[in-house]
């Protein structure tokens, strides 16, 4: 094969892994541990929020923080670690601060009459934070259509 064909088909080959990288799906996040639908909350006034997406990086907790973005089809992205503000976490599972969503403005996880919580021993969100747009936000319920989030955190601790 002459130096000329060799150089085109090398070419042609990093095109289509390049391609093929840009469609990859990257879940950096630590939400969902088993894959079972343990990633969804909801916003009286928003409906779901996926914060583990097939697309994008999803949410990762941290003992210091929260951070990533959460998806919702009737409100676009939520940035849990936007640039003014951020929620956080205690170490203990005391999530507070405020995630941003272009659509619905802020959201407050430690709002009075509510908060977000982590149980450190299972990984299971519990509570519900705030946004004067989104209303309020369950982060699980064992109602007629149970859901909850859940986070792999839990074992990060020492």
């Amino acid at each position: 094969m002459s130096g000329v064909r060799l150089h085109t088909v090398f070419i042609l080959i990093m095109m289509a892994l390049i391609a093929c990288m840009g469609g990859a799906v990257s879940h950096a996040g630590n939400i969902d541990p088993n894959n079972d639908g343990s990633s969804f909350a909801y916003g009286e006034n928003i409906g779901w929020l996926n914060l583990k997406p097939s697309f994008g990086t999803g949410i990762t907790v941290t003992n210091s923080a929260v951070t990533g973005y959460a998806w919702g089809e009737n409100i676009g992205w939520i940035n849990l670690s936007p640039q003014n503000g951020g929620v956080f976490n205690d170490g203990a599972g005391n999530l507070y601060g405020n995630a941003w969503g272009e659509n619905v403005g802020w959201i407050n996880f430690a709002p009075a009459g509510g908060g977000v919580t982590i149980d450190p021993n299972t990984g299971i969100f519990s509570g519900k934070a705030w946004g004067e747009n989104a209303g309020w936000v369950s982060f699980s319920s064992t109602g007629a259509a149970p859901f909850s989030v859940k986070t792999s955190w839990r074992s990060m601790l020492s």
